[in-house]
């Protein structure tokens, strides 16, 4: 079977299983936003923000380091993925520990309190996934991650469901986040043991390894969450709950749409990894290929959100949330960069170039930092959105050119420019369709996008058709 084909099988069962996962993702969103209103939401959206500082933290870049070292020829796999899993287990229960005592000493309603002290427990499920995840990336079996997903979302929109005709609360609606989180780690739990012996390990040499890996892109992410999250961590201190609320809403549509490029090339890290140590040329010419995909999936999903944004939110989150519109229509324009610099930060990793990034990462953090003191308390998610844009780009650019300088990877931008273009015409013709229901502006948005783009030979017929063709 080549690799194309198996990419691209694994690609179909992410995108079937990623399909059901955001739609019951959006019904569970609108369901929460719906019962909790603006203000509930608020402290929904508190509450989880709080607690994804300290989940960013504990990652310590294991996930990457995990699919890296699996995919090295002739390694002893399960005792590289036991040192990690109980690397991973001590650094889930010290920060999410730390986050459920630190809550209680901040100026936060009590509902929150008690809220972030019950949901550590998700992000516990949470940090344990992400190692277990490198399992089935390494084996090309990123089916069972899409699916896993699938039933913990399934099992999240029930217990919302229930709790909501119930009538029974926030906490209980954080109960059933919890739930989904647990129902998601143990099905990658048990599949996982397909693969290997799943048993926590030490060994002083591998332990050592990790961390000279790891503890660039432990530096790395925690300096992310400084300028991806601490905008709605700073609203909740000098805003009323509700805007927390507002831009909460929006933002979890972000939320469920930066999965995507993550669980794709989750897939292809350990291909880069490999290509890289044999044949460089290869890898360039993979990764360009790769880049090329990542514009013509980016493109019609940013630009068609710009043009229906508010009735995205309006049925999503109901007409309370209209507001929540105009914010996705500006933090759209960050996920578009989010995609591109998904691709740049896997290549990074691949190319072990993570210190490079370090210096961007830095002044990324404080820059971001210092912006959203200033201009939140006054212009309150306006400024959240526009500065997540600035600061995605602030490292989105600085990644690029150093793949460029470092790797000599030279992007050909043809099909970006197709696509953008093929984007645009779509634009244009949403615009003057105002009057139509969203689903109608999304089947006209994908012809014309699509339609646009292979006549201008945008997509890679010889591919597709290498593909419709393949028996193996």
């Amino acid at each position: 079977m080549s690799l194309a084909f198996k990419v691209a099988k694994n690609m179909i069962y992410q995108i079937l299983g990623k399909g059901l996962g955001i739609i019951f993702g959006l019904l569970t969103v609108g369901l929460m936003t719906r019962y909790l209103g603006q203000t509930g939401f608020g402290y929904y959206t508190t509450i989880v923000s709080f607690l994804q500082f300290f989940g960013v933290v504990i990652d310590f870049g294991l996930q990457m380091t995990t699919a890296q070292m699996l995919a090295r020829p002739g390694v002893d796999e399960s005792k590289i993925f036991g040192s990690i899993l109980a690397i991973r287990l001590i650094s889930a229960a010290i920060f999410m520990g730390l986050a459920a005592s630190i809550v209680w000493a901040l100026p936060y309603p009590e509902i929150i309190k008690m809220g972030v002290t019950l949901t550590s427990l998700s992000f516990f499920f949470i940090s344990l996934q992400s190692v277990f995840i490198s399992v089935f990336q390494k084996n090309m079996k990123m089916s069972v991650v899409a699916w896993a997903e699938v039933w913990g979302r399934a099992a999240l929109l029930i217990g919302v469901w229930i709790f909501v005709i119930t009538s029974r609360g926030l906490l209980f609606i954080m109960g059933a986040v919890v739930l989904g989180s647990l129902v998601n780690f143990l099905i990658l739990y048990f599949k996982s043991k397909k693969y290997l012996k799943i048993s926590l390990a030490y060994d002083r040499n591998i332990w050592k390894e990790i961390w000279t890996i790891s503890w660039p892109l432990a530096i790395t992410i925690s300096l992310s969450l400084i300028y991806f999250r601490a905008d709605t961590v700073v609203m909740s201190f000098v805003r009323p709950v509700s805007e927390v609320g507002i831009y909460g809403a929006a933002y979890k549509v972000v939320d469920i749409l930066v999965q995507f490029p993550y669980l794709f090339l989750g897939l292809l890290l350990p291909i880069f990894s490999s290509l890289i140590m044999v044949n460089l040329e290869s890898f360039k010419k993979v990764y360009q290929k790769t880049f090329d995909f990542i514009a013509i999936v980016t493109f019609p999903i940013v630009l068609g959100t710009i043009a229906v944004g508010d009735k995205i939110m309006e049925v999503v989150a109901g007409k309370e949330f209209l507001v929540s519109g105009d914010l996705l229509k500006i933090l759209i324009v960050a996920v578009g960069v989010i995609y591109f610099g998904a691709l740049f930060g896997y290549g990074i990793v691949a190319c072990g170039l993570q210190k490079k990034m370090i210096k961007f990462y830095v002044f990324d953090a404080v820059f971001s930092l210092v912006m959203y003191l200033i201009f939140i308390p006054i212009y309150s998610y306006w400024a959240a959105a526009t500065l997540t844009v600035v600061s995605e780009l602030l490292i989105t650019i600085p990644a690029m050119f150093i793949l460029r300088k470092h790797m000599g990877i030279n992007f050909q931008f043809k099909v970006f420019l197709k696509s953008l273009l093929s984007g645009l015409i779509m634009l244009g013709v949403l615009f003057l369709l105002p009057s139509q229901g969203l689903a109608t502006l999304i089947i006209v948005g994908v012809i014309i996008y699509f339609g646009a783009l292979y006549l201008m030979r945008g997509i890679d017929k010889e591919a597709i058709m290498e593909l419709v063709k393949h028996k193996g």
